[in-house]
């Protein structure tokens, strides 16, 4: 990507300095502080309601920074949002499809909605669904895409304009095993493009693995900011299961989570998997297995998530507020 090394980039993709923003009454954010380098692959997780989708939209200047300061790549976002604009790319949780659109007329409009001429849009789309293994289906629907190549879609429409950091929230969300490996193959091949890339997620041995560094977001503060082999160990109270049953059950969080030592009981990609995390002397995985199977539920797979993120996680944060 000659065009970024031919650019005269600071160290840091984004700076931030006593960042606070508040909806209404609840402060999502609380004097933050961090920054993140440039051509890195930054991970952001944390419980429901820490603050992860907030620093990102702020970053897009989806919203004005209520406080502080918070630039990237050296330009401030509230005082240049749209030389900002130009320097990323942000794919939200739940992006909009453009459903009726085929994936080349999307990344098309999305190309000429950034100034583009037909010539360069042309260059970069092609470019653009390479990278994300999807030329084969330039003239398919968007909308009768599977889920997995939906979200590479949503990835290519942010690669358009070239950006110099990309801002991915939650991308894995709803994906099978199989799409969230492509998609973790994806990220790493973007980063070795000379990206920053700034994800957050939920699957936490995943983010581990796939990560530089990492913020770890609790109710608005930092808990941790720095590289992934300097991560806390857990305080061993804690532990986490990932659960895999044959058919999805919305009702098995509260099944589960009634009983005694369970702290929390969360749907991953379905209701077909879950994430149990548990007080370990309160109750044992034989417990919660007999609640599950007495249920007429069939367990598929039952295992401990011994991830240093996730058990730092579990040590670090408390249980989410939303």
């Amino acid at each position: 990507r000659s065009s970024h090394a031919a650019r005269q980039l600071p160290e840091h993709a984004v700076s931030i300095e006593g960042l606070s923003h508040a909806y209404r009454d609840r402060r999502a954010i609380r004097s933050l502080d961090l920054s993140i380098q440039r051509g890195c692959l930054h991970g952001l997780v944390g419980p429901n309601g820490a603050g992860k989708s907030t620093l990102l939209k702020i970053l897009a200047t989806l919203l004005e920074a209520q406080s502080g300061l918070v630039e990237v790549l050296g330009i401030g976002v509230n005082e240049a949002p749209m030389r900002v604009r130009r320097l990323i790319g942000h794919l939200p949780e739940d992006p909009v499809g453009y459903r009726q659109m085929t994936l080349w007329e999307m990344l098309d409009f999305c190309g000429a909605v950034h100034g583009m001429s037909p010539a360069s849009r042309a260059e970069c789309i092609e470019r653009a669904l390479v990278t994300v293994g999807l030329e084969l289906k330039c003239h398919q629907q968007v909308g009768t895409l599977s889920r997995g190549q939906q979200r590479r879609a949503g990835i290519a429409r942010v690669l358009v304009h070239d950006p110099d950091v990309l801002l991915l929230d939650e991308p894995a969300s709803g994906l099978d095993p199989r799409a969230r490996i492509e998609l973790m193959r994806l990220m790493r091949g973007m980063r070795e493009a000379g990206r920053t890339v700034l994800v957050s997620s939920h699957i936490l041995a995943e983010l581990g693995d796939l990560c530089d560094s990492v913020t770890v977001l609790d109710r608005g503060r930092a808990v941790f900011h720095g590289d992934v082999a300097e991560l806390p160990g857990a305080d061993g109270e804690l532990a986490c299961y990932h659960m895999r049953i044959l058919h999805e059950d919305p009702g098995l969080g509260d099944l589960v989570g009634d009983l005694p030592g369970v702290v929390d009981a969360v749907a991953m990609e379905s209701s077909a998997a879950w994430r149990i995390v548990c007080r370990r002397r309160e109750i044992s995985p034989a417990a919660i297995l007999s609640r599950v199977v007495e249920s007429g539920q069939v367990v598929a797979s039952f295992v401990r998530d011994g991830s240093r993120l996730s058990e730092a996680f579990l040590a670090l944060t408390s249980r989410g507020v939303e």
